[in-house]
């Protein structure tokens, strides 16, 4: 089953409850809606989808909202269990954009406006996300919101003005032309946590502890990642690219996918049978790959931009 994510935010209208779409592996649409509908809660501007232990989480970046939100169930239904972690409780946490879970209880979520990505203790068995304490890597070096993990080269960008970390090991910011260009994708994976550095055009690479460790080569606008097997993957622009991802995290090189290309290539999702699925956001489509990476047919019928996929 491959769950969706939407972009939403229609200009002009009331916000979209677009909820998330679920499809089965033809293609088939099996619900527009598996999570939970409440009165309180504004599902507009969805982003990262993840499961850890029995919970779902799920980024919503609509800006009177800014959450991560605790569901629990399984295939198309989920109930609202809580909310994990928002701005409200966390000021780093400003239009959040990608989530990942490490092995020793914390969250990681980056957030497009203050360009940081913030780190939380998971609590109370998973449904509260609470700001950790700075790494060894920032505390004495100046001030930062609640929870920071790596911080912004610019320190303007947050409620309040931080302390900028000069890059590489700070993250890159770019508001030149009409587009702003912040962090986009974090995965922890290899023991180490990858975060996508889209202004930058890097994918860079952190210890626990918060300590810079190195970046990839150059890429064009890298914003999702997934890991599969010992590789990561990378989707940026009109291509996929991968890397081995080695006993050195620091050490990435990244290479297109031969003949694999999707036009605006956004959220990527494997199957347990090693299929890709690749969205498409300007096309509102879903390419399938099979391991091979040569495609395979999924005809379904996107109502909006697709951000986000999660394979089950």
């Amino acid at each position: 089953m491959l769950f969706i994510t939407f972009h939403g935010g229609k200009p002009g209208k009331h916000p979209l409850r677009n909820n998330v779409h679920a499809f089965d592996k033809d293609g088939k649409l099996l619900s527009h809606a598996i999570l939970e509908d409440k009165d309180e809660l504004i599902l507009d501007e969805l982003r990262g989808i993840y499961r850890h232990g029995k919970y779902l989480y799920v980024v919503v970046a609509n800006r009177t909202q800014n959450s991560i939100l605790c569901y629990e169930g399984s295939q198309t239904s989920h109930r609202f269990v809580s909310k994990f972690a928002s701005q409200e409780t966390t000021d780093g946490i400003l239009h959040p954009f990608d989530l990942t879970f490490d092995d020793a209880g914390y969250c990681y979520v980056s957030s497009q406006d203050t360009n940081v990505v913030t780190r939380l203790k998971v609590t109370e068995e998973g449904r509260v996300g609470k700001p950790a304490l700075l790494p060894a890597a920032l505390e004495k070096r100046g001030q930062f919101s609640a929870g920071t993990f790596i911080a912004s080269s610019r320190g303007s960008l947050s409620p309040t003005a931080k302390t900028p970390v000069a890059a590489p090991a700070g993250l890159e910011y770019s508001d030149e032309g009409s587009k702003k260009h912040s962090v986009r994708g974090v995965l922890w994976t290899n023991g180490a946590l990858y975060v996508a550095d889209q202004p930058a055009g890097r994918i860079k690479v952190y210890d626990r502890e918060g300590r810079y460790l190195g970046q990839s080569n150059p890429v064009e606008t890298p914003v999702h990642m997934v890991a599969n097997g010992n590789k990561l993957f990378v989707s940026g622009a009109n291509e996929i690219l991968h890397a081995e991802l080695t006993h050195d995290p620091g050490n990435l090189h990244l290479t297109p996918v031969p003949g694999l290309h999707v036009k605006n290539a956004g959220g990527m999702a494997f199957s347990s049978s090693g299929n890709l699925y690749v969205a498409s956001r300007t096309e509102n489509k879903i390419f399938k790959f099979g391991p091979d990476f040569k495609p395979l047919p999924f005809a379904c019928d996107l109502p909006d931009n697709p951000e986000f996929l999660l394979h089950e």
